[in-house]
């Protein structure tokens, strides 16, 4: 803390900034937020956990609303409420006539099925694993991609606004209050900040969603600085705004070695979340 309490009051507006001390966080951003589960709640995660696993396969008729309602001795319109959120998640599909038929979830899932599936990832760690692997992985490319955008021409992206997330990062990381939780929601913004700049809506449309379930999985901040602390995370920022600074962009053999060492970085981070979501699944109760 310095004199008059700046920093303290700086790393309070980055938090804001990012969203950690808003509703953003507690409620869009985070599924983390506590509130107490419903019967329809349990309902939905029940039946969408014997999709994950197959205990109902594609195409299988899911049991009835009555039928539900015997189960989970709960009201018919319970049941038909759950089975409705089953089918918005994207685990089920309404037949007219028939009921609700599960979906195949390898082939349809969509972003809000994968998310959901996170509810109870430490009960199927395998597909948890695969797929944090994936997102790591759509991750890595766009980050690439964008990268070599930048490196083409550094002097045609105003990258002002990703300066000022790094310098907020670089504020957070500095205190030591602040959670894992919070320096990574600070980073993707930083490179949300960074992928604007390169005029890619469609790159920052996805990187948006995948950012989203990133901050919805308990495990994930642990797992993304596991092979490197907060700190190492700014080196690239810094390179990249030193690049645009001097009017030098990456010769093409940097960026072959840059790609090659972010790639082990998040093939560490995919293998460190398999380790905390297996050791997750292996604990008592």
């Amino acid at each position: 803390m310095t004199c008059c309490g700046r920093t303290d009051v700086a790393v309070a507006g980055v938090r804001a900034a990012t969203g950690r001390d808003t509703g953003m966080w507690n409620g869009a951003w985070d599924n983390r937020a506590v509130s107490k589960p419903t019967v329809v709640d349990a309902i939905t995660e029940q039946l969408a956990y014997r999709i994950a696993t197959g205990s109902y396969q594609p195409g299988e008729l899911l049991p009835s609303v009555r039928q539900l309602a015997t189960e989970f001795a709960a009201s018919t319109p319970t049941a038909n409420s759950a089975l409705g959120r089953l089918a918005a998640l994207g685990f089920a599909e309404a037949r007219r006539g028939l009921g609700y038929t599960v979906r195949d979830i390898r082939v349809y899932g969509g972003i809000d099925t994968w998310r959901y599936l996170f509810r109870f990832a430490h009960r199927v760690p395998d597909q948890a694993a695969e797929l944090f692997a994936d997102i790591i992985d759509i991750d890595h490319m766009l980050l690439m991609e964008t990268l070599r955008t930048f490196a083409a021409d550094p002097r045609r992206y105003d990258i002002t606004q990703a300066v000022h997330a790094a310098d907020r990062l670089e504020l957070l990381i500095a205190d030591e209050k602040s959670t894992l939780d919070e320096i990574m929601a600070a980073e993707l913004h930083l490179l949300r900040c960074t992928f604007a700049a390169a005029g890619k809506p469609g790159v920052l449309s996805l990187f948006n969603t995948v950012g989203e379930i990133l901050l919805s999985i308990p495990e994930a901040a642990q797992a993304f600085y596991a092979p490197v602390e907060p700190a190492g995370h700014l080196v690239l920022a810094r390179k990249v705004q030193e690049m645009r600074d001097m009017d030098a962009g990456f010769e093409a053999t940097d960026l072959s070695v840059i790609e090659v060492l972010i790639r082990e970085y998040h093939n560490q981070v995919i293998q460190a979340f398999r380790e905390l979501i297996t050791a997750r699944a292996a604990a008592p109760g």
